[in-house]
C-alpha cells in the first residue's frame, strides 16, 4: 500500500552525491579549485593537468574550464595568491612608527630570503624564474608596485629626491626585488649581506637622506 495520500504526488527523487557547485558560491568554488591546484603543483610542478587539479577538487574538467580557461590561468592565479599571502605577512611584520626606509629594506630582505624560497612559487616559475611570472601575468607586478607605491605615498614632503614620485619609486623598487628573486644580486640570500646592498644602492637612489652604510 501506498504511504501517498491520494492527493499527494510524490516529489522528484533527490540525487545524491555533491549538489551543482558542491553546494559552494562561485567564490567559494575557485578558492576550493585552486587549494586542489595548489595540492597538484606541489607535487607535479607545472606538469599538473587540469585533469589532475580536477580529480583532487572532487570537481568534473568542465567545472575547472568555468573558472579557469586554461593551465596557465591557473598557474596566475595561483602565483597571485601567493603573492597575496606573502605581501600580507609581510605587512604584518611593521609595527610601531612609520619608517618607508626601514619598510622598503625588510621587506626587500623578506622577498630575497622567504619569498625566493617559498615551495609554491618555486614550483610555479620553473624556467625564467619569478621574472617570467610577473611578465606573463602583469596583475602580479601591479600588485606589488601598488604594494610599495602605497607605503612610499606617505612619506614624508621632501624626503624622496627631487622630482622622484612615489609610482616611479614603486617601480624601481620591484626591479630590485625581482634582480633579488633572478639571484642577480650577490649573497641575495643572507639578510646581512641584502640590507647593506639596500642601504648601499637602493635607499641612496629613493631618498634624499639615507642612512650611512655600518662600518
Amino acid at each position: 500500500m501506498s504511504t501517498f495520500s491520494d492527493d499527494k504526488k510524490p516529489g522528484p527523487t533527490r540525487r545524491r552525491g555533491r549538489p551543482p557547485g558542491g553546494g559552494l558560491s562561485p567564490a567559494q568554488a575557485r578558492e576550493a579549485l585552486l587549494d586542489a591546484a595548489e595540492r597538484a603543483v606541489l607535487e607535479s610542478g607545472t606538469a599538473a593537468t587540469m585533469e589532475a587539479i580536477a580529480r583532487r577538487s572532487g570537481y568534473t574538467r568542465a567545472v575547472l574550464y568555468r573558472h579557469f580557461a586554461n593551465r596557465d590561468e591557473v598557474v596566475g592565479a595561483l602565483a597571485l595568491r601567493a603573492t597575496e599571502r606573502s605581501v600580507a605577512e609581510a605587512t604584518a611584520r611593521f609595527v610601531g612608527p612609520f619608517d618607508p626606509q626601514r619598510v622598503i629594506t625588510e621587506s626587500l630582505v623578506f622577498v630575497a630570503t622567504e619569498v625566493a624560497r617559498d615551495p609554491l612559487l618555486a614550483r610555479l616559475t620553473g624556467e625564467g624564474g619569478f621574472a617570467r611570472l610577473v611578465t606573463a601575468h602583469p596583475e602580479i607586478a601591479a600588485l606589488l608596485t601598488e604594494s610599495y607605491e602605497l607605503g612610499l605615498a606617505g612619506c614624508l614632503p621632501g624626503s624622496l629626491r627631487p622630482g622622484l614620485g612615489s609610482a616611479e619609486a614603486a617601480g624601481y623598487v620591484l626591479s630590485i626585488a625581482l634582480a633579488l628573486l633572478m639571484g642577480a644580486v650577490p649573497d641575495a640570500g643572507d639578510p646581512d649581506a641584502v640590507r647593506r646592498y639596500v642601504r648601499a644602492f637602493v635607499l641612496p637612489a629613493l631618498f634624499t637622506d639615507p642612512p650611512p652604510l655600518p662600518g
